[in-house]
């Protein structure tokens, strides 16, 4: 896989500072290794410990000692206690609020996030179930534009199994969140369920579920995260 043509059309020159978000999982530690190697912009690493599972203190000393190690800076934001219902949408409510607050700390404009094709498919699939507007419906998007920010997601053209050989063949230590394989998550289901179907039937099914979220996004020009 060749880095640059991932990361060719994604212009961040006017920001010394680039913010990641980094869980230490497959995904975000794949993106962190290419940014690392194709910007010069100084790189801060935001990671959120959710404080759910046992392995998440090891993943944040990992996180800590890997940015220590490679020149990054580490930011942290460990979650003590969760009062909504819905751990989810309370968990992605504190997560952006976290990231926006280191964003301003830098005075950047730039959030890069680690969301690929799989995940892009699996969206679109549920926002389809579920009914939404024609927002909804395109799913995760590239590029969206909020503000005071951007929110970039350089591997939506991507797949799960793309990332991981990329980590292979690079070295990339990652860590695997048991959570995922747990049924009762709406998105598990589809990840473990639907999405095996459907590359059954087209193995690069999620580069048309891309094409389709660009052509939304195109008639829907209000990008949210």
């Amino acid at each position: 896989m060749n880095t640059k043509s991932i990361l060719k059309n994604i212009d961040i020159s006017d920001d010394t500072y680039i913010v990641v978000g980094v869980s230490a999982g497959p995904d975000s530690m794949a993106l962190l290794d290419m940014l690392q190697k194709e910007t010069n912009a100084k790189i801060v690493c935001a990671h959120i410990n959710h404080n759910v599972r046992k392995s998440s203190n090891l993943e944040q000393k990992y996180l800590e000692e890997y940015c220590k190690n490679n020149n990054l800076i580490f930011e942290c934001y460990k979650i003590e206690k969760y009062n909504q219902n819905n751990f989810e949408n309370e968990a992605r409510e504190k997560r952006y609020h976290f990231y926006e607050k280191i964003l301003k700390k830098y005075n950047s404009h730039s959030l890069f996030l680690a969301h690929h094709g799989d995940d892009l498919t699996e969206t679109i699939l549920m926002k389809i179930i579920r009914g939404s507007n024609l927002e909804g419906y395109a799913g995760i998007k590239m590029y969206s534009k909020l503000e005071n920010y951007t929110i970039i997601r350089p591997l939506l053209s991507l797949t799960k199994e793309d990332i991981i050989k990329y980590n292979q063949k690079n070295n990339i230590k990652y860590f695997i969140d048991e959570t995922n394989n747990n049924k009762l998550y709406t998105r598990n289901r589809y990840r473990l369920t639907i999405l095996p179907l459907l590359k059954k039937e087209d193995k690069k099914v999620h580069l048309k579920f891309l094409k389709y979220s660009k052509k939304s996004s195109v008639n829907c020009p209000v990008l949210l995260k």
